[in-house]
């Protein structure tokens, strides 16, 4: 919307314009930006308007040649760092976006807050960071950081997010190569296999085919679905790797430390979706198989399918590269699990048991051995040493015991009777109840 008003000067009127569209406020943004890149700035506030041929990150302003030499030649310019407007023009909008001039405030960046992450200008401080602690003088923050470490790792881990997500769609696309080879080869197979059957297997066969399909259909559309999403991660990342590549050459220090930023969460957020490609086994290898009945060849009238069509997965040949952490897999790993094969066994001591016809042992949890002797009807108590400690003499031969820590409680089962008990583990035995096909019976 344009407004003419009429100014204090009757000669004159003053223009204003509205935008409330959002999109149209940005272009205009872009175009005045455009015009300040492309105007010497201190030709312009003199009302003389000469064309700029160098940016200065510094005064945020373009320069035209005489102001060039100028700028050069002043004891508080002359350490600036120029580079030519077509150069300039050359970063990405977003970039160009960023000034040293706060706002808020139309003052110069002096401060940077660790706390909330965001440059600040003097009045800042005092209004909205009075209380920060963690504040650093910006021009020691953005001191060489092209050259600082969190710079080189961003762009290190821009060619390495990449290279892998390079690596996995190359895979998910031989994974699709390789789900037509094994349909084609199952189309062979089942083809073969129907010509030693007679025509009632038509029906069957087309049943199978369609789950067949149905089954690559489904899986190659998984397959197309991350790929999709990896090429669009691709896209980002090679542009976030054009846009790093041009602040390198001609962004400011400042622009380059808060662009860092913005690079770094897009850095963790591919990050993040590798992971959870591997953390969600989308990216597991799909290959179809397929399992013959075993009486289609004897009796084909007999049968009521032609095969069954299944689909496997296994981990991804794929690797991702870490330089963080020297090489992860994508696959995987496989844990081994130990077998009874692997198991060692040590001779720690050796125990005289005491009675005849001993049935069964528990260990307690302070050393002692409990044996159960079937035949004498008695349980006895060892000590560590070997040595007997005490003897219960239930009134049933005892078969096979269980010591319940937490209860300290003895389950001793009579194999004869069919039942269980339950002991206290004393000198003085008492028996706590008896359990037998289901039911307790309190004693």
């Amino acid at each position: 919307m344009l407004v003419i008003a009429p100014d204090a000067d009757p000669t004159r009127s003053i223009c204003i314009i509205v935008l409330k569209n959002k999109r149209d406020r940005h272009f205009l943004y872009l175009s005045m930006s455009s015009s300040k890149l492309t105007v010497c700035g201190v030709c312009e506030y003199r009302n003389i308007n000469k064309p700029s041929v160098v940016w200065c990150s510094e005064c945020d302003e373009g320069l035209c040649e005489e102001c060039k030499d100028h700028h050069a030649a002043s004891r508080g310019s002359r350490n600036h760092s120029i580079v030519p407007v077509s150069e300039y023009q050359n970063l990405p909008s977003g970039i160009l976006e960023i000034t040293q001039i706060c706002p808020t405030h139309d003052d110069k960046y002096v401060i940077f807050c660790k706390k909330h992450d965001t440059p600040c200008c003097r009045r800042c401080v005092t209004e909205t960071h009075n209380d920060c602690k963690e504040i650093d003088v910006i021009d020691d923050v953005i001191k060489n950081v092209k050259s600082s470490n969190a710079f080189l790792e961003i762009e290190h881990s821009l060619a390495e997010l990449s290279e892998n997500l390079q690596r996995i769609r190359e895979d998910r696309q031989e994974n699709i190569k390789s789900l037509i080879e094994n349909r084609a080869k199952i189309e062979k197979e089942v083809q073969q296999t129907r010509i030693l059957i007679n025509n009632h297997l038509d029906k069957l066969q087309e049943t199978l085919m369609k789950e067949l399909y149905v089954a690559e259909e489904k899986e190659s559309t998984k397959i197309k679905n991350i790929i999709s999403s990896i090429q669009e991660k691709e896209r980002k990342i090679s542009e976030s790797q054009t846009t790093f590549d041009k602040i390198k050459q001609h962004a400011s220090d400042l622009q380059t430390f808060l662009t860092l930023k913005h690079i770094q969460r897009d850095v963790t957020n591919n990050e993040q979706f590798l992971e959870s490609l591997i953390k969600e086994e989308k990216i597991n290898h799909a290959c179809i198989s397929w399992k013959i009945e075993n009486a289609v060849e004897i009796i084909p009238t007999t049968i009521k399918k032609m095969g069954i069509i299944t689909l496997d997965t296994r981990s991804c040949d794929a690797t991702l590269t870490n330089r963080k952490n020297k090489q992860a897999q994508i696959m995987m790993p496989i844990t081994h699990i130990p077998t009874i094969d692997d198991i060692k066994l040590t001779l720690r001591q050796t125990v005289n048991s005491i009675g005849s016809d001993v049935n069964d042992c528990t260990l307690l949890p302070d050393g002692r051995i409990i044996f159960s002797c079937y035949g004498n009807a008695k349980i006895h108590v060892i000590k560590p040493d070997g040595t007997l400690d005490f003897t219960l003499e239930p009134e049933f031969s005892p078969s096979h015991i269980f010591y319940i820590d937490e209860s300290q409680i003895l389950v001793v089962t009579s194999g004869y009777y069919n039942v269980a008990f339950q002991l206290s583990i004393s000198k003085t035995e008492k028996l706590r109840n008896r359990l037998m096909l289901g039911r307790t019976i309190m004693e």
